[in-house]
């Protein structure tokens, strides 16, 4: 068995459900050009073009040699398989089948998206009906002084009722090493990423104002003053552009999804599941007048 991770083995099972691993092709083996056979196993060949195909579903796993290996050895135990008459079993023949409509699936869907482009116009409308559903989220632009001693917040908050600076008395008394020589200034943040106490109170602040008494957190004691409020501006346009072509390339595959279902007669014969014993001993609602 060769060195390469089994991963690539099931991958490469996968991979060949279609191809009918251990058939005898007969009369299509007879057009297969000589150069393009790389093996034969048991009289069925493995071509160049199956080889190529399978590195380029799994790049960067192995060389063509460790890959054809891989394939023989596929190809040998399906073989054997149908041999021993295991393509016969109901419970295989169903897997076989459900593993077969998968891969049409995907190759449905793969050939309907391979030349499928978007121009700025209808990606830009996209983007505009994502930022218009997208919350909106407030970011504030505040300072602080931090003290550990309440007696000690509350003088600092009765020099600021007398006109002190806001600025020198953060310089001079702030215990935060991160804002203490910018007079406090923590630039601009979501309150989400302070502490809730700091959080409730810098969001019932106008701009412009100071809390009226020091705030309690477990850093210690904040005087905080609020300077400027905004709404979190969206990401730019170019920014989320690979994100926006993704999301229209989703929704192109849920349009063939939607039409193959239409066009298609569609029986479901599954029984409702039981309803649970306290939902079915529950009174009927009654209908509002």
């Amino acid at each position: 068995m060769s060195m390469i991770k089994k991963p690539l083995f099931v991958a490469m099972a996968a991979a060949l459900v279609l191809a009918g691993c251990g058939e005898d092709k007969g009369a299509a083996q007879t057009s297969v050009v000589a150069k393009d056979v790389v093996a034969v196993v048991n009289g069925s060949s493995i071509t160049r073009e199956e080889l190529e195909g399978v590195k380029a579903q799994l790049p960067g796993r192995g060389s063509d040699e460790q890959i054809l290996e891989q394939l023989v050895e596929l190809k040998v135990l399906a073989q054997k398989a149908h041999k021993d008459g295991l393509d016969k079993d109901p419970a295989i023949k169903a897997e076989l089948e459900r593993a077969s409509e998968s891969i049409l699936a995907n190759h449905l869907i793969k050939k309907a998206l391979e030349n499928k482009t978007f121009t700025d116009e209808e990606m830009k409308a996209e983007y505009e009906q994502v930022i218009a559903t997208m919350p909106r989220k407030d970011e504030y632009k505040a300072a602080h002084i931090l003290v550990e001693d309440e007696a000690l917040a509350k003088d600092i908050q009765a020099k600021l009722g007398n006109g002190g600076d806001f600025a020198a008395l953060a310089k001079e008394h702030s215990t935060d090493p991160g804002s203490k020589e910018q007079g406090g200034d923590l630039g601009w943040f979501e309150a989400g990423m302070m502490v809730p106490e700091f959080a409730q109170a810098v969001t019932a602040l106008e701009p412009g104002k100071t809390t009226a008494e020091p705030v309690k957190s477990q850093f210690g004691w904040h005087i905080i003053k609020l300077d400027e409020k905004r709404q979190v501006p969206p990401p730019a346009f170019d920014a989320v552009k690979p994100q926006l072509t993704n999301m229209m390339r989703q929704k192109s595959v849920d349009t063939i999804i939607e039409e193959a279902r239409k066009a298609a007669k569609v029986e479901i014969k599954l029984a409702p599941a039981a309803q649970p014993a306290a939902e079915a001993d529950k009174p009927a609602a009654t209908e509002a007048k």
